[in-house]
């Protein structure tokens, strides 16, 4: 198949990376895959750069970049567009039915959908198919009366086995680290708020490594030396390969508010990491506490803080990166998710009632 890309992001975060893991497996298997996407945060993180396109439509209200992509697509035969943002579903659904091809959803995100004609378009009536990576996702969405829960299909995050060496470890201090966008999302600022909140001889002990970009940085430094932890808190800004980092950390926390499944999450997990994570999105489907993983009751800083404290003194914290490794090798392979994406897609290019996709089915 010859599939098309959509992403509109200005960081390079999860749903991006899932991206660029989806579309390295697609062409392992003889796809020819483009992306459309900003120019910046892409470059560096596909495996054939090559096939990146940056003409394409800023908002669904710019024609004229409308009118470049179906060009381009008619140009390179397209057989189907996989948008990645909200904010393109509703352009991408009209430029798919313009040319008579096929169009799939991939969220990554719990979202009702609620935005008049916007989303009824959008998620319900231009889609051959929608992916997203929660069950927890797919019941949220099935709730809209526009969008076909048929069309809805689970493909859980795969995870590429990649090298970790390069990072030494400080085996007098406990390294937390974090991995995303720098957004008040990631609940980033909780975490330095909680270690500020330690008992003495713990929060000396704690290196927190914060692993990523995004505009709450500012915020999150400033933070940081206002809770006297400056010394203690490293931004590293945007790495290639976190898992680096990740695998020469004690404990690995994210303490989002939003989330599909978290591919850092998976990431820490598969390097035998003991991860510390809030149950949102389809973190619950995979998640017991204590055994493979440590569940966040609350993201309130004093929960937190209590929380690592236990998690710190746990004899069985060894064990429980092990389970957490264990259980991200059985679930989460790249080959089970390139086999379901192309079952997905090969379905959504024959449209709904089995024949190719176009505007007259």
């Amino acid at each position: 198949m010859r599939l098309l890309f959509v992403s509109s992001a200005e960081h390079f975060g999860g749903t991006e990376r899932w991206a660029s893991m989806a579309i390295a497996e697609l062409e392992r298997r003889g796809h020819q895959i483009w992306m459309a996407c900003p120019d910046k945060p892409h470059a560096e993180n596909f495996t054939l750069p090559e096939r990146l396109w940056h003409e394409g439509p800023k908002s669904m209200w710019d024609r004229a970049g409308m009118d470049r992509m179906a060009g381009f697509c008619r140009d390179q035969q397209i057989d189907c567009i996989i948008p990645l943002s909200q904010k393109m579903y509703f352009t991408c659904g009209r430029l798919a039915r313009q040319l008579g091809i096929a169009l799939v959803l991939r969220l990554g995100i719990v979202r009702l959908p609620w935005r008049p004609v916007v989303d009824w378009y959008g998620y319900g009536i231009y889609p051959d198919a929608i992916i997203v990576n929660t069950q927890r996702i797919k019941q949220v969405l099935s709730r809209a009366p526009f969008v076909k829960r048929d069309r809805i299909h689970v493909i859980y995050n795969g995870i590429v086995e990649r090298p970790a060496g390069g990072v030494a470890n400080q085996p007098e201090k406990f390294t937390i680290t974090s991995v995303g966008t720098l957004s008040w999302r990631k609940g980033m600022e909780h975490l330095i708020k909680a270690v500020a909140l330690l008992p003495d001889g713990l929060r000396k002990k704690v290196h927190i490594k914060l692993i990523g970009e995004g505009p709450a940085r500012g915020k999150l430094t400033s933070l940081a030396q206002r809770l006297d932890l400056a010394a203690q808190v490293e931004f590293t800004g945007h790495v290639e390969n976190p898992t680096a980092h990740i695998a020469a950390s004690d404990l690995f926390v994210l303490l989002s508010a939003q989330e599909g499944i978290s591919n850092a999450l998976l990431e820490a997990m598969n390097c035998a990491v003991p991860a510390y994570t809030t149950l949102v999105g389809g973190h619950g489907e995979f998640v017991e506490h204590g055994r493979n993983a440590y569940a966040a009751r609350s993201r309130r800083p004093s929960q937190v803080a209590a929380d690592l404290a236990g998690i710190m003194s746990d004899h069985n914290i060894g064990a429980v990166g092990a389970a957490g490794r264990d259980t991200v090798r059985d679930r989460f392979s790249m080959t089970a998710m390139g086999d379901r994406l192309e079952e997905v897609l090969k379905l959504a290019a024959k449209g709904p009632t089995g024949k190719p996709a176009g505007p007259d089915r």
